[in-house]
């Protein structure tokens, strides 16, 4: 009976909230997300190519929780596309291949131009998992075209491993996580249409998406070093998608969620912790900024404030403004302030490496905003005129 009830009282939300809109273009909160999980990726990246190891830096090292928060962060971000704009399936695809293919094209070729000074760079002897590297440089060698041709589409994370070596990390490592985005950005569509039409639809949904993730996840033979194939990340996905569905009444019930970031990170299994906590604190603040931004009180109180501020201050939120071009970018500058280093000291050691990688960081912040000033934006905007082109109006005198 409990199921039942459950199942009856999912239902009745799901009727009354899916797929309502709540006319809020963004929530200040996920700008200032995308901010901190950009840098949370760029610090671990710097921190292993300078060999650090030490205990302190275990949370930042950890990149792969950050990645996962971003996947996230697009359900969400993408389903509230989808409920606000219901706009046609292909105005929708070219507004996002306006949004993500140019910059990363950008950033493929300049790390192509620079992948001599990736393993210059990356060779030091105080850098883990130098086997591995290695192995990405003989695969990039030897199946050169391969990479190009799948990593032009963005289709190089459907490859497994077992198919082709560091298919999808070959030529620029983070844009793994792109060609997961694509695949989602495909079939999103048919995925909010099946969480918010109906109850059956949205438990059918959720099984068939609980099905395709076990299949990959336990019994395909098939093996990916990165979770770039969209059966692989479903659960993050689903996390934000339903975080949006359910956030009309997530903002009724907003005082509890402090709490259920604390139960989940008690209860949630060790892979997901991380991110589940993460994801509950911003969706809170998210929720209240919602609340205000409609009239009502802030709906925690005292903690408005502080948790506002810490969650989207004007820096984290100009860093979250920028932070696609921060998160293609940084390892081809990291490269390429060491490659420069080491010419001109004539020798490549970690006190060095160090050295160059703080010199690469100051200098992120400003080409990153350039990147999306001069580049991200203008093809953002020209996408839109794409969708819907300025039509001159005929005056009569």
């Amino acid at each position: 009976m409990r199921i039942v009830n459950f199942v009856r009282q999912t239902g009745r939300a799901v009727t009354a909230d899916s797929g309502e809109r709540i006319g809020i273009k963004t929530l200040p909160a996920f700008d200032g997300l995308r901010g901190y999980m950009a840098w949370w990726v760029v610090s671990a990246h710097a921190l292993q190519l300078c060999g650090v190891r030490d205990s302190w830096a275990a949370l930042l090292m950890h990149g792969a929780a950050a990645v996962n928060v971003f996947v996230c962060l697009s359900g969400f971000v993408i389903t509230h596309l989808l409920l606000e704009k219901r706009e046609p399936y292909g105005a929708y695809l070219t507004r996002r291949a306006f949004r993500i293919f140019p910059i990363y094209w950008f950033a493929l070729l300049v790390s192509v131009l620079l992948a001599g000074t990736y393993e210059v760079t990356y060779r030091g002897a105080w850098i883990a998992h130098q086997d591995d590297l290695i192995a990405r440089a003989d695969s990039i060698r030897q199946n050169f075209a391969t990479h190009v041709l799948l990593h032009l589409p963005l289709a190089h994370g459907l490859i497994p491993d077992t198919w082709l070596r560091h298919s999808s990390d070959a030529l620029l490592g983070p844009a793994w996580s792109l060609s997961l985005e694509w695949q989602f950005y495909i079939v999103a569509p048919l995925l909010v249409l099946g969480l918010t039409r109906s109850v059956r639809t949205f438990f059918g949904t959720l099984i068939g998406l609980g099905v395709a993730w076990w299949f990959f996840k336990k019994i395909s033979p098939l093996q990916w070093n990165y979770p770039a194939f969209l059966p692989l990340s479903l659960h993050f996905f689903a996390i934000g998608m339903l975080s949006r569905v359910f956030l009309p009444a997530i903002s009724r019930a907003v005082a509890w969620l402090i709490p259920a970031a604390v139960i989940a990170a008690a209860m949630a299994p060790r892979s997901v912790w991380l991110e589940l906590t993460i994801w509950i604190v911003f969706l809170c603040v998210a929720a209240s900024q919602l609340r205000e931004a409609r009239g009502q009180s802030s709906g925690i109180g005292f903690l408005a404030g502080p948790l506002g501020a810490l969650a989207s201050n004007r820096v984290i939120r100009k860093l979250g403004e920028c932070s696609y071009s921060t998160y293609l970018i940084h390892v081809p500058l990291l490269s390429l302030s060491g490659w420069m280093t080491s010419r001109i000291a004539g020798d490549w050691t970690q006190p060095l490496c160090v050295s160059s990688t703080v010199i690469a960081l100051v200098l992120l912040v400003p080409i990153s905003t350039l990147l999306y000033r001069y580049l991200e934006r203008p093809c953002i905007q020209a996408g839109s005129r794409v969708i819907t082109p300025h039509r001159p109006v005929l005056r009569v005198d």
